[in-house]
Formats: C-alpha cells, sequence, structure tokens
C-alpha cells in the first residue's frame, strides 16, 4: 500500500474525528456497564390476601416481561418482600429491600393499612415509592411524603360514587353495611355512607367483621329486617365465606345484596352462577371494560395465567406502565432521585382501566366503575364468570366532588 502524505489541515481533521469516535465508543461502553435497575415489590405472599398478592405479582410480572424487562435502556430486576398483609412486616420488609437489597425505588404494598408504614420508610431513607395498590386515605390526604406517589387508588374513592349510586340508581333509603374492619374496609365503607348519608339515605345497621371472620353467620342474620338493600364491602377469603352463608342461610329470599368492594375476578372461579346478576363492585378496574388496552391486557393475562386479571393485576401492571414512562424520559437516572419523582408526577396514561392522571395531592384522577357479574363465552378462557360495568363515573377525584381544602378541614374517615 502506497504512503499517503497528509496535510497538517487534513491530519487535524481525521484526528478529530478518531477522537469524537472513541469518545462515543467510551460512552457507549459506560452506558452498557450501567447496573440494572432494582425494583422492591412489596407483596402479601403469604397471609389472608395471598391470592390479590399472587395477582399482584403476576401482573407486575407480565407486564416488565412484555416490555423485555428494561427501562431506559437499563435492564430491570424486581426483588420481592413478602408483607403478609401486616403493617410491622410491610416495613420490616421496605427497609430489609432499601437497606440491604439497595433497591432503586419500591412498588408497593397491598393492603390499605400497610401503606403508612411504608410511607414511613420512605420518609427514614429518601427512598421513593410508588404507592400501589395500598389505598389508605392519609397516604395522600392529611399526612402526605414528597417521596411517595400513589398510583392505584384512595380508598374512599371508590367508595363515594358507590353512596350515589345506592340512592340515585337503586332507589335505597334504608341500608345495611357489612364491612371488613380495617383501614381500607373503613375507608371504602364510610366514603360511601357519606354520600348515602349526604343525600337523604339512612344506614339501618352497620356491621364490622375483622379480617379472617370464619364464620358469618352472625353477621347475615343480624340485618334488620326493615333493610331496603345490604351492601357488602369484605376483602380476601372473607369474600368466599359471605358468599356462601349468604346462600346457606337463605338470606338471598329476605334481602337484596349489593357488592360495594366484594366479587372480584379472582374470587369468581371458586364461586358458581348463583353470582350471575350480583352487583358486585364499585371499582377503578374491573376486567369487563370494553377498550383495546384492556382487550389487550386481559388476553396476554389470560393467556399466560388461565384465569382474568383482578384489580389488582391490572393495578401492578399499570403501575409498572406508568414507572416505564417515567424512567424512559429520565434515560434511566433512576439515581436522580428528583428527576425520577419529577417524571413520576408528570405521567399521563391511557391504561387497561381507563384514562390515569395525577391530582396535586399525588393521587390519581380517574374512572370508577359499578359492575355485574355475567356468564360470558371468552374466546381464550372458555365460559366463565366476568364482572362488566353498568355504570361509569369518569374523571373521580379522591376528594369526589368536594374542593380539597374543605374535605381535608373534615378530616378523615374514622368508625
Amino acid at each position: 500500500m502506497p504512503f499517503v502524505r497528509f496535510d497538517s489541515k487534513r491530519r487535524k481533521a481525521v484526528l478529530a474525528a478518531l477522537a469524537l469516535s472513541v469518545g462515543l465508543l467510551g460512552s457507549g461502553a459506560a452506558f452498557a456497564q450501567k447496573p440494572p435497575i432494582k425494583i422492591g415489590l412489596l407483596a402479601p405472599v403469604t397471609g389472608p390476601l395471598a391470592s390479590p398478592g399472587a395477582e399482584m405479582v403476576n401482573g407486575f410480572r407480565l407486564f416488565w416481561e412484555q416490555n423485555n424487562m428494561t427501562a431506559g435502556g437499563r435492564k430491570v430486576e424486581i426483588v420481592t418482600g413478602d408483607t403478609a398483609c401486616n403493617p410491622d412486616q410491610a416495613m420490616n420488609q421496605a427497609r430489609r429491600l432499601v437497606l440491604q437489597e439497595k433497591v432503586d425505588f419500591l412498588v408497593g404494598p397491598l393492603c390499605g393499612h400497610e401503606g403508612p408504614a411504608v410511607a414511613q420508610v420512605s420518609r427514614e431513607t429518601g427512598i421513593p415509592v410508588i404507592m400501589d395498590p395500598a389505598g389508605a386515605d392519609n397516604v395522600t390526604k392529611w399526612e402526605r411524603t414528597p417521596t411517595v406517589v400513589r398510583t392505584a387508588v384512595s380508598s374512599s374513592q371508590i367508595g363515594h360514587p358507590f353512596g350515589e349510586y345506592l340512592y340515585k340508581e337503586l332507589g335505597l333509603r334504608n341500608v345495611t353495611f357489612i364491612a371488613q374492619d380495617y383501614t381500607f374496609g373503613q375507608e371504602v365503607a364510610l366514603g360511601a355512607i357519606k354520600t348515602f348519608t349526604a343525600l337523604g339515605g339512612k344506614v339501618a345497621k352497620l356491621i364490622w367483621n375483622p379480617i379472617g371472620t370464619k364464620d358469618y353467620g352472625t353477621t347475615v342474620n343480624s340485618i334488620p329486617a326493615d333493610s331496603d338493600g345490604v351492601v357488602a364491602m369484605v376483602v380476601g377469603a372473607d369474600r368466599l365465606r359471605l358468599f356462601e352463608d349468604w346462600f346457606n342461610f337463605g338470606m338471598d329470599k329476605k334481602h337484596k345484596i349489593y357488592g360495594q368492594y366484594w366479587l372480584q375476578e379472582d374470587m369468581l372461579p371458586q364461586i358458581d352462577d348463583r353470582a350471575v346478576g350480583l352487583i358486585s363492585n364499585s371499582l377503578h378496574y374491573v376486567a369487563g371494560i370494553d377498550t383495546p388496552e384492556n382487550k389487550a391486557f386481559t388476553d396476554a393475562y389470560a393467556t399466560k395465567y388461565k384465569r382474568m386479571p383482578s384489580w389488582f393485576a391490572e393495578s401492578a401492571y399499570t403501575a409498572g406502565l406508568w414507572v416505564k414512562t417515567a424512567v424512559d424520559k429520565i434515560q434511566g437516572n433512576v439515581e436522580d432521585r428528583e428527576a425520577f419523582l419529577k417524571a413520576v408526577r408528570a405521567v399521563e396514561l391511557k391504561a387497561p382501566r381507563g384514562p390515569l392522571k395525577l391530582d396535586a395531592y399525588d393521587n390519581p384522577i380517574q374512572n370508577v366503575y359499578v359492575a355485574k357479574v355475567e356468564k360470558v363465552k371468552h374466546p381464550i378462557l372458555g365460559e366463565i364468570l366476568l364482572n362488566k360495568p353498568i355504570k361509569t363515573y369518569t374523571e373521580v377525584s379522591q376528594f369526589w366532588t368536594t374542593k380539597p381544602e374543605e374535605f381535608l378541614a373534615g378530616g378523615p374517615y374514622k368508625r
């Protein structure tokens, strides 16, 4: 090869181009060497809410598997902590994930009364928390933490529309409420009672049951005879026990029951056609929502897990979508916690459950659906029971129709 002589000007240009290419290769190598983003997922994989916990884990993993376990150009690792639906265990697991596993942020927990415990860990350590699906009202109302953003729902947010529905749509005037006696159950039930009684409705009786109640016979047999409706707000395995005892004690021949929070998708395979036609839930997600986004999600979930997703699965799936959208925006730089949280707060989505955006208090404004159980022929699963919306309340705020400052002045719902 003949020797080529470059003049001084050309030599400088070649050297500059070479330096630039080396710099680009160097920056690419540095980018490739960034460690995976570690997400701490807090879910009750054991205990009374293990079934919803499994749904939560399944929904979250499905999203990330669909997206090649990457966000912002970096690999994603999920480290799970079992909370058992216990605030003390939730706090301990959150601390373990932050201090020992060195996660970049937390997602979870599930149970309402676990939420404030995990928020406490965020205050102690500065770790960002994407609170989903725990609904404790305090977290985005009276005891807000700057490093905590909720992407699911505030408990009473799904209660308020149902109180109005009972009065205006069902024409009920004297209702007995059966409710679970813990943070989430209290706030959901009392939120409905607030809007129901504000319209002129009366509470015939309010019956509280702890999580894990084995026998609902005493409960259903104490319903006042003059009740023109019974509302069920029950969680976990209690949902199935109430369903069986309702029919075993012949209550279906004495009263009409309406699920405020009762027959979710994770329990529908465990019950029979007696559920068909029952109002099942007032929720921000049910599997029968008829949109392209939800069809894509439910088909993927049904294909992988051979069942329909509950709101726990959708909520976790959407939390993944929310997180990835934010991480992509900041090009994977989750180490900058302030930038990450700012990006999270700016996200607006069209999720399986509908359009989503945060209010000024870090809680989503979203649809709430009153649903009824129907028997349908599903293209993947065959004949199944499915929750389908019969009434949609759009753009529901956690403050319902009240100005935030007025709502906050009234204080939390307490039993």
